[in-house]
This record gives structure tokens, C-alpha cells and sequence, in this order.
């Protein structure tokens, strides 16, 4: 089983609706809101935790949701043994993954390419791969590259820092590596690259986007 959703924050700036939600989520999520020190990341975390325990509803993963972290600090769900999870936001949009197996996401703001920033960061076969592309390309697959690597570390529950300069991105395609099948599937959301990361085979996850405003997914 794997479920995942992005969430539009923008409309929790509307202070009606921004407390109706945070009423919805946990009490440790709230928390996690509370701690937030700007109306921007407030309602990204917000939307963020609302997305989680929404698809963990929608899935039959009732209520209540304790929360904990591991050593490396990554949250995890200690309420309900088998089920892992994964967070993340950016720039007024959030999204979260749900599955029974260890899973990550990342979402990016898609921005402008610098080969000096690849290079310091990326594998010497990550920076080929971009400077293959085309330019008016780059900046998109250089966000395909660092979604995979961000979700991939919250996949493994590793510091980032171990990720980035030694993992290849083509390494990781869809298939086998060691004794796990990792899988990784790719978004683009508007001006947004959104990866997830996941142990177990290929699935189809149609990543629907909630509007909190009007309650659907689109």
C-alpha cells in the first residue's frame, strides 16, 4: 500500500479556514504548527499535517495518531506499528506519502539551473546527466535529481549529507539495488517537481492535489 497527495496552503492564509483545519489534525501536530514562527511556513505545515492524517483516515488508519522520531530524527508513527510516512513543503505547496513499507518525498520549487551548484553537491555521473540535457531542460531534471535525493534520504532515514555526493540518480531507476526493490516515481505540480521515494515494486500513484477551500482533489 501506498498513498500520497499534495496540498494548496494557500488558502489556509484565510484565518477562518486556517482554524478550522488546525482543528482537524492531532494535538503533536498542532504543536509541530505552533513552533512555525511565520504565517508561511505555519500554513505549510499545517496543510502538511492535514494531508497526512487525511490519508491516513481515507485509508482505514483510524484515529488516535501518536508520533515519534528516530535517532536521525526523522517523525514516524509510533501509534500504529507498520505504517510509515513522510512530509514535506515548499513555497505555499506541501505533500505526504503513506505506505506499509519505509518511504520518502521531497517538493521543489523549480528554479534556475547552476552547474557550479550540481557539481558541489551531485555525483561526477549526476552533473553529466544534466549537462546532457538541453538547456531550457536543466532546471527541471536538476530538481528531479535533488527531489530524489532529499526523498531518498528520508526513505533510508539518513542525513542528507550522505546522500548527495554519493548516491547516483540513475542507480535507482525503477529497479533493483542490493536485496530491496527501491522505486522511485516523479511529479511535476505547476512550477513544482515533487519525487517519491519507496521500497517495493512499480505502482500507479496518481498524485491528486487537495484544495482545502472546496474539500476535493483535483
Amino acid at each position: 500500500m501506498i498513498k500520497a497527495a499534495a496540498y494548496d496552503c494557500e488558502s489556509l492564509r484565510n484565518p477562518t479556514l486556517y482554524y478550522e483545519v488546525y482543528n482537524m489534525i492531532s494535538p503533536q501536530r498542532q504543536a509541530y504548527v505552533d513552533k512555525a514562527t511565520s504565517l508561511k511556513v505555519k500554513c505549510e505545515r499545517l496543510g502538511a499535517s492535514h494531508i497526512l492524517e487525511k490519508l491516513l483516515w481515507e485509508n482505514h488508519i483510524q484515529r488516535p495518531y501518536e508520533y515519534g522520531f528516530t535517532e536521525q530524527g526523522k517523525p514516524i508513527l509510533v501509534s500504529h506499528e507498520g505504517i510509515y510516512f513522510s512530509l514535506t513543503h515548499s513555497k505555499g505547496v506541501a505533500a505526504a506519502v503513506i505506505s506499509d513499507h519505509p518511504c520518502g518525498i521531497d517538493i521543489e520549487k523549480i528554479t534556475v539551473y547552476k552547474t557550479a551548484v550540481a557539481k558541489r553537491f551531485f555525483t561526477r555521473n549526476d552533473v553529466e546527466f544534466l549537462e546532457g540535457w538541453e538547456d531550457a531542460d536543466k532546471p527541471r531534471k536538476f530538481m528531479e535529481v535533488w527531489t530524489f535525493k532529499e526523498a531518498l534520504a528520508k526513505m533510508m532515514d539518513r542525513p542528507l549529507t550522505q546522500i548527495l555526493p554519493w548516491i547516483d540518480f540513475h542507480h535507482y531507476s525503477d529497479g533493483c539495488h542490493g536485496k530491496y526493490r527501491w522505486t522511485k516515481l516523479g511529479y511535476t505540480y505547476q512550477d513544482f517537481f515533487i519525487t517519491i521515494c519507496y521500497e517495493g515494486p512499480i505502482e500507479k500513484i496518481k498524485m491528486q492535489i487537495y484544495d482545502p477551500y472546496d474539500g476535493k482533489y483535483y
